[in-house]
């Protein structure tokens, strides 16, 4: 997945680098080129000094007058180099600084201005000169050189001074960037924070964001969670309004019945049947219906007290058969959905146990950082192993007027099913039934390999 943090300190260091190697090529082609354009002009005054001490000799040679020359040009590779040529294949005159070299006339990487060159002698780059003048009515031509081995090394020295420079800026400018990001996502942070606190049930609805980028997604976030409350506040009275619109027509079908039964007995019994029948298809589908599923966001229902109360219930259904219900639940344990589906649930399967037990049923939950665990078992005869796993696959179809285990199983399934849970029966301590459900804590967890703790 990729991260808003990462691709801006990414991004960051990208621009940032492609600039700063950008700087650092332009800065040092500006310094060597200036460097080279003052050693030129240097040569170039050095050119007009030379050009005035060339001279005709008495046998009609031409020659340098030593007095205009420069002691540097008289000492063997000094650095600093002087040739000229008088006519066109002439015989080139060199100055002593040369000692056995000589300048080459053509190649060479052109520098700068027109005539300035870079060439290299045994590994020295020395950067020459060609100037043409008139001399007495004849063409002159002087080539001037200076070993510039000291500038490049210089340039050498700066340029890796400027690239530590360029590194350690890069690393404060990158730090400082992680450090502005993750100022500027704090807000996204708490915002997700919030957000668990809200599917824990802390909170019903986000609190306001403190910038104006976040301002619009907490809005749209608490928008949604009212919008969800009311869709199934609606549905669950359009539910209650279709049950009690149904009651008026079927009753007034019964009388029908009795009506004819006193005519025609035997078609009496048979829709009697049928109309008990659809009384029950009724109630089982409203029951589904009104399963929430998922809990929604801010909704949290406490275990301990809806089982007290369960277990009162049962405890005054079931009195003369004096059955001991042992109830333990985790502390802050709860159920992470709506009350009526845990009533739901819990009351079938105590009402399942209660039916089949002998003398005790027990009722534990608690819960981890994954799941609410509920576990309900009886003393009862059970219920064979390989017909378990029948009852849990046929547990949606099950049809609940019949006598036994399956009786509300259904519906067990369905709200286990509607909260991406899951369901496992086995074999009591005392030999009876033993039902274990675990909820996930959060939408989208995934319980399949999850053990059972109770």
């Amino acid at each position: 997945m990729k991260s808003i943090q990462n691709r801006l300190n990414g991004a960051f260091v990208v621009i940032t680098l492609v600039l700063c190697v950008t700087l650092w090529l332009s800065y040092s082609w500006f310094l060597r080129q200036t460097a080279y354009d003052f050693v030129s002009a240097s040569l170039g005054s050095e050119a007009y000094v030379l050009l005035k001490s060339v001279e005709m000799d008495d046998s009609g040679g031409w020659r340098i007058n030593p007095q205009y020359v420069a002691p540097v040009y008289e000492q063997p590779m000094s650095g600093h180099y002087f040739q000229f040529q008088v006519g066109d294949d002439a015989e080139w005159h060199y100055s002593r600084s040369l000692w056995d070299e000589s300048i080459p006339p053509n190649g060479g990487k052109p520098v700068g201005d027109e005539g300035l060159r870079l060439v290299y002698k045994h590994g020295h780059p020395w950067l020459v000169r060609s100037d043409t003048f008139t001399k007495d009515g004849r063409q002159l031509r002087l080539l001037l050189a200076a070993d510039v081995s000291h500038i490049e090394t210089g340039l050498s020295r700066l340029r890796w001074t400027m690239m530590a420079v360029v590194a350690l800026f890069l690393g404060i400018m990158l730090l400082a960037q992680v450090l502005v990001v993750r100022n500027g996502l704090r807000s996204l942070v708490r915002v997700r924070g919030q957000l668990n606190r809200l599917k824990q049930g802390d909170i019903r609805q986000l609190p306001d964001a403190d910038t104006a980028e976040v301002e619009p997604l907490v809005t749209e976030i608490n928008y949604l969670v009212q919008s969800m409350e009311m869709r199934l506040t609606r549905s669950r009275n359009a539910l209650g309004n279709l049950a009690h619109a149904a009651k008026t027509p079927l009753t007034v079908l019964d009388r029908q019945i009795e009506s004819l039964a006193q005519r025609a007995p035997q078609q009496a019994i048979g829709l009697r049947e049928q109309s008990q029948r659809l009384r029950e298809l009724m109630e089982r589908e409203l029951r589904r219906a009104r399963i929430a599923g998922a809990a929604l966001p801010g909704q949290r229902i406490y275990l301990q007290q809806e089982v007290d109360k369960l277990v009162r219930t049962m405890r005054a259904i079931y009195r003369d058969r004096d059955i001991d219900i042992d109830a333990f639940v985790a502390a802050g344990s709860y159920f992470p959905g709506e009350r009526d589906d845990l009533v739901e649930l819990l009351g079938n399967l105590l009402d399942n146990a209660c039916k089949w037990a002998r003398r005790r049923v027990r009722i534990r939950g608690r819960m981890d950082e994954q799941c609410l665990e509920l576990c309900v078992e009886d003393d009862g005869p059970g219920i064979p192993s390989d017909q378990r796993e029948r009852l849990l696959e046929r547990g949606e179809r099950l049809d609940e007027s019949r006598a036994g285990h399956g009786l509300g199983m259904s519906i067990v399934c369905e709200i286990v099913r509607q909260y991406g849970g899951r369901l496992a029966l086995d074999e009591a301590s005392g030999g009876g039934l033993r039902v274990i459900v675990m909820l996930p804590r959060r939408a989208g967890l995934d319980l399949s390999e999850q053990t059972p703790a109770l």
